[in-house]
């Protein structure tokens, strides 16, 4: 099942961050004032965020249709776990992030990114981007799991509405432009919520150099919504097995 989704989902994977990083990079890396970075190394860590973003609302509808397929039907019926069908979601979406990040990297590296750090870094870094995939992954199968066999249809609905607060925290983050870039009654949200304090943690392990605050940041909220979105998903599961 793992293999047979990753080969549909592939060119999704490899496409979508490398064509965002181009077209973002293009588009801003002459209009934004990034003090003094490079702007392909400013907008490279808020990419990856992005695609795990768009990555996971397509997880809405695998487990949708995971769930109500006659295999979905037959896997409840065996004496198994009823959390085998989510582990096998979850590792599907950390081999996703594995080739999201390649592609986002692979891409970067043509335009003048670089990891400037050693290998602690990188290891760092990669698992904010698995942790941060894993935990939005499991909110969004949470909702597909939900949806019934009569709402189906509805499933492009649901990720339509997932989509909005996406995209506002992409925005409305310090990915695409300093703080300063935004108006004043902003900057607080701006400077505060989760995809602005992940990717500022990814932009400084990228430089090689990350503060201590950061860095507690960020593993502070990839923990907190691991074990929110982890809970509802298991309970999410157990509760229509």
């Amino acid at each position: 099942m793992v293999r047979n989704t990753l080969r549909s989902d592939l060119p999704f994977a490899v496409l979508a961050p490398a064509g965002n990083f181009i077209i973002f990079n293009l588009a801003l890396r002459n209009v934004i004032d990034t003090g003094g970075i490079g702007y392909s190394q400013y907008l490279l860590p808020v990419i990856i965020v992005q695609v795990t973003l768009l990555g996971a609302l397509t997880t809405v509808d695998r487990a949708t249709r995971d769930h109500q397929s006659e295999l979905g039907l037959r896997l409840r019926t065996m004496p198994i776990s009823s959390l085998a069908p989510l582990s096998a979601r979850m590792l599907y979406c950390l081999i996703r992030g594995v080739v999201v990040l390649i592609a986002t990297l692979a891409a970067g590296y043509a335009f003048g990114f670089r990891l400037l750090g050693g290998p602690g870094h990188l290891a760092l870094f990669a698992l904010f981007v698995l942790a941060l995939t894993l935990a939005l992954s499991l909110a969004a199968d949470a909702v597909g799991v939900r949806v019934s066999g009569a709402q189906i249809g509805r499933t492009g609905g649901s990720s339509q509405i997932l989509l909005v607060p996406q995209m506002m925290l992409t925005m409305l983050s310090t990915g695409m432009a300093p703080v300063d870039s935004f108006p004043e009654w902003l900057h607080g949200f701006v400077r505060y919520q989760p995809v602005s304090q992940v990717t500022d943690t990814l932009r400084e392990l990228a430089a090689g150099s990350v503060a201590v605050g950061s860095l507690a940041s960020s593993f502070t909220w990839c923990l907190g919504l691991l074990a929110v979105f982890g809970t509802i998903a298991v309970r999410m599961q157990r509760r229509t097995t």
